[in-house]
């Protein structure tokens, strides 16, 4: 039986440090974020987690470096409520557990947990599962999630359809998305749960469009 991230952690979960994940499960491609990173152990958000015991490949985007980190991670355990996704624990591999090694420790040591947001103005809607819609606009985003302004906002823990447009590319983007903070009379702050490849690549573009 698959070990839990207790069992592997007896003293305390990873630390919180959120940074794009992709991974395949059931032939369907899956952008995401995680939540908490250790060499050993990640826990990736998902509104349809892989179930325990699969293998599965792991593509860690970290802030501010070029190259993809890649792993093969064992679901240990699956999550719900505020937490949905999943604990996987990380393939033995030397090199790229000393890839996040390193990497997590050049964050630590300043003070770094997180993608850098930039302010943006975009329209956006937000659709939640009973079917009520809220128009807004996107006034900060970075690579793992936004800040939007709407209102009324949807409840803290709650997973919604984000859909936006960036300048110069026809179509609407659209991603799941886990409401992490809400402000009332403000907006809220988001997570992004689940795009496809497409949705990644524009993404980046717009954010680099954004730092340049």
């Amino acid at each position: 039986m698959p070990a839990t991230p207790h069992e592997n952690q007896p003293d305390s979960p990873p630390p919180k440090f959120i940074i794009p994940v992709r991974y395949v499960s059931g032939g369907v491609v899956v952008q995401t974020t995680s939540t908490s990173l250790s060499k050993d152990l990640i826990h990736v958000r998902s509104a349809r987690p892989p179930r325990a015991g699969l293998v599965i490949g792991l593509q860690l985007y970290f802030p501010n470096v070029r190259e993809v980190v890649r792993s093969t991670g064992l679901i240990a355990k699956t999550t719900s409520g505020p937490d949905s996704g999943f604990w996987a624990e990380l393939a033995d591999d030397k090199r790229s557990a000393d890839q996040i090694a390193v990497l997590l420790a050049r964050h630590r040591d300043t003070g770094d947990r997180g993608c850098p947001r930039l302010h943006t103005n975009l329209r956006a809607t937000i659709r939640r599962g009973e079917g009520s819609t809220a128009d807004g606009y996107i006034t900060n985003i970075s690579r793992s999630g936004a800040f939007v302004k709407v209102d009324p906002p949807p409840p803290l823990g709650s997973i919604v359809d984000l859909e936006f447009t960036t300048p110069g590319v026809r179509g609407r983007h659209t991603v799941l998305a886990y409401v992490v903070h809400v402000a009332e009379r403000r907006g809220i702050g988001i997570q992004f749960i689940g795009g496809n490849d497409q949705f990644r690549s524009r993404l980046d573009e717009h954010i680099a469009r954004l730092a340049g």
